[in-house]
């Protein structure tokens, strides 16, 4: 039994761990204004909707989009976003 609970907490801890690493190797990939746009896109906004946020043009927004599932190494932006939310880089909300 506390070995049980020990192999538990401890699959727990590297999980953890395995996370927090993610996480800090995405960040260093992303600047900040992908950073801004995959928390914009998490919450619904459309690429014109994030221009006008940002103050940048459209073409903008989708070639950073791009580099964003480049250097996340996903299929499209919205498994950057799954990715970024799972890892708690953006919010829904």
């Amino acid at each position: 039994m506390v070995i049980k609970l020990l192999a538990e907490k401890i699959a727990i801890e590297y999980e953890k761990r395995i996370k927090e690493k993610e996480l800090n190797e995405i960040k260093v990939r992303l600047n900040d204004s992908q950073i801004k746009i995959l928390a914009l896109e998490a919450k619904g906004y459309r690429e014109l909707d994030i221009a006008k946020v940002l103050g940048i043009e459209v073409v903008t927004v989708k070639y950073h989009k791009k580099k964003i599932v480049e250097k996340i190494e996903v299929k499209n932006i919205q498994e950057a976003v799954i990715k970024a939310v799972k890892l708690g880089l953006v919010d829904i909300n």
